[in-house]
């Protein structure tokens, strides 16, 4: 594991911390991170395209982290770090700059029941309230004005940030982190249709989430007619996703902002969503799947393949109907060109 880095400190200091080649002057100073297009002096920027690298020619101070030998400036002003993966450098380093939660312990305006077991080292901040029967894994933080409902079991070392709303009957595994207003476990949209309209349908089961999910800003997961709504390990959604009741969802999933799955959906390992994709209810997305944003699933869609438009359809079948749709114009010109000509 990477020591952490806390600026200021020495370009020399920080290529030993982060195992780097330097090319430069060791005793640059570092002060804080920048973007290649606003470095400066006491910046550290990361270069990971190599298209920006004529960048580099505009800059009068500051220090680069990058990958490649060949990019090195020489006579340059710059100092030049060396590693084999900028992005996921920046990624560590950036990390580490958060800032940590203010609140430690638990606070004595936090409410909770007497049933519930909370480990050591838990973060309970004030307003945040804890039902019956709550389990908290050791190391957990949840920030002022969370809402834990009854028989929530929740792993070590999770994040809930300011309102989040955790119902009934959620289990959640390790290292789980929902940003703000987010919603876990409120009822399914399920109704019974009755000549005196609709009645709705008891929505009695729960959430499954397992380790090292990440929920983005109000989201709303809807707990299970019956048995669980299942959040696969290491997936992660954008902000504002809606996943519907009875819903199953793979390992290593990516859904974009604003993506709706209809109730019963299932998504197989590897699915990656663009922002707005909609999918209907009680279909399969199978593995590896890639929706462009905006497309519309009214179908199963084959494994390891590329689909956009709506209704979905294979990547490069909507690449070359968009091509022809915008000739369209120009062929009704024509149509009505020849048809002036049929009729004399």
């Amino acid at each position: 594991m990477m020591q952490s880095v806390s600026f200021p400190v020495t370009a020399g200091h920080l290529s030993k911390i982060l195992n780097a080649t330097l090319h430069g002057n060791a005793e640059a100073a570092v002060e804080r991170l920048s973007s290649l297009e606003e470095a400066r002096c006491g910046s550290l920027a990361f270069l990971s395209n190599p298209k920006l690298r004529n960048h580099l020619t505009q800059l009068e101070s500051g220090v680069v982290v990058l990958t490649d030998q060949n990019s090195v400036l020489e006579e340059s002003p710059l100092t030049f770090l060396i590693v084999d993966d900028p992005k996921k450098t920046f990624a560590k380093i950036a990390k580490g700059l958060l800032p940590p939660c203010p609140w430690k312990g638990i606070s004595p305006e936090a409410k909770i029941h007497p049933s519930a077991k909370i480990a050591e080292g838990v973060t309970v901040g004030p307003n945040t309230i804890i039902c019956e029967n709550v389990v908290i894994g050791a190391g957990s933080v949840l920030y002022p004005s969370v809402y834990i409902g009854p028989d929530v079991v929740i792993g070590e070392h999770c994040e809930f940030q300011p309102h989040v709303t955790i119902l009934c009957r959620a289990q959640i595994g390790d290292r789980v982190k929902i940003f703000s207003g987010s919603v876990i476990g409120s009822e399914g949209f399920g109704f019974l249709e009755g000549d005196s309209g609709f009645t709705e349908m008891p929505q009695i089961g729960g959430v499954t989430i397992e380790d090292d999910v990440r929920i983005g800003a109000k989201c709303t997961i809807d707990r299970s007619t019956i048995g669980n709504t299942f959040i696969g390990r290491g997936t992660k959604m954008d902000d504002q996703v809606h996943i519907g009741h009875n819903c199953r969802i793979g390992k290593n999933c990516i859904l974009c902002a604003q993506v709706g799955l209809a109730g019963s959906t299932i998504l197989k390992d590897g699915v990656i969503l663009g922002g707005q994709v909609g999918v209907a209810g009680h279909l399969t997305i199978h593995e590896n799947v890639i929706c462009g944003g905006q497309t519309g699933v009214t179908r199963d869609l084959e494994a390891n393949q590329k689909y956009f438009q709506c209704p979905a359809t294979p990547l490069t079948e909507a690449l070359r109907t968009y091509q022809y749709s915008k000739k369209l114009p120009e062929m009704a010109k024509r149509l009505r060109k020849l048809e002036e000509q049929r009729n004399g």
